[in-house]
């Protein structure tokens, strides 16, 4: 006969340790304390934590903007990190975050995680982190790439029926290779291909956009920064920026508007072309963004 624990009441969902040195740090808000108690009690007994955004927005009843403003104190801080995890083939997969036990405020972050390096985007980071500890009982949890590519066919539903052929009889997402092969637009490869590799937060600060217009509009804007020879994602959230106050919110509109100011400039930008052989674009010219 084997003996049991068996808690009740408010511990029977599971509880996580704090440390009293995040608590009492002033330079901290009350707001990033409580968004580091909430991903503490996730994390359990490990160290990483899984809840999704939405779900924290909720269960915190805190608006995005005021979310990402406090949690960026942690990441600063060095309290959490939040680390960007690839698959096979070196597509994102999920972002995790990560409770630091020695915090480094001087560097809160490696070269292969979410940096504050790159200019921000004027819309608030999404994220969707998922978890590795498996004593914690979140059956919310989803990858971070599987949000952005079910986002991208849900916005492109009416243009493209690929994307119906991505979610089976039961709603379940299918794999992640599978979706971005059938995404008949999807700003995140585009980049990938033409530009480098985003970090978490651009990523999260992509997706926004992408939730907040559409994946085709996007798309144009990472192509044409592309064009222009960027090497960063600050020129994209640029354009993106320049042509919603311009009233603009589609490609073609987008589209318009830039020939427009070429031929108000006495002709388009000649530094860069498209090379086919290569799949992406190629230029001398890197654009660089203003300091």
């Amino acid at each position: 006969m084997s003996d049991s624990l068996k808690i009740q009441g408010i511990y029977a969902q599971g509880y996580g340790m704090i440390a009293k040195t995040v608590m009492r740090d002033k330079e901290l808000s009350i707001e990033a304390k409580s968004i580091y108690s909430y991903l503490a009690s996730f994390a359990g007994a490990g160290s990483t934590a899984f809840p999704t955004i939405e779900l924290m927005l909720g269960e915190l009843n805190i608006s995005r903007d005021r979310f990402y403003k406090h949690r960026k104190q942690l990441v600063e801080k060095g309290y959490i990190k939040i680390i960007q995890s690839k698959g096979e083939k070196g597509l994102q997969k999920k972002n995790v975050y990560e409770i630091v036990n020695n915090p480094d405020p001087e560097n809160p972050q490696s070269q292969n995680k979410a940096t504050d390096d790159e200019p921000q985007s004027s819309y608030p980071e999404s994220c969707y982190p998922t978890a590795e500890n498996k004593e914690s009982d979140n059956k919310d949890g989803i990858s971070n790439s599987l949000i952005i590519n079910n986002l991208i066919n849900n916005n492109t539903n009416n243009k493209h029926k690929e994307a119906a052929a991505l979610v089976d009889s039961d709603n379940n997402i299918s794999s992640v290779d599978e979706k971005v092969a059938a995404a008949a637009v999807n700003p995140f490869t585009t980049y990938q291909v033409n530009i480098g590799t985003l970090n978490a937060i651009q990523t999260e600060a992509m997706l926004k956009w992408v939730e907040e217009t559409d994946a085709e509009f996007v798309n144009y804007a990472v192509e044409r920064a592309a064009l222009r020879g960027a090497y960063s994602y600050s020129l994209v959230d640029s354009l993106l920026s320049e042509w919603t106050k311009a009233n603009i919110a589609d490609a073609e509109k987008a589209k318009a508007y830039e020939m427009q100011k070429e031929r108000r400039k006495g002709g388009g930008y000649r530094g860069k072309q498209p090379n086919e052989r290569a799949g992406r674009y190629q230029s001398k010219a890197r654009y660089k963004p203003k300091t």
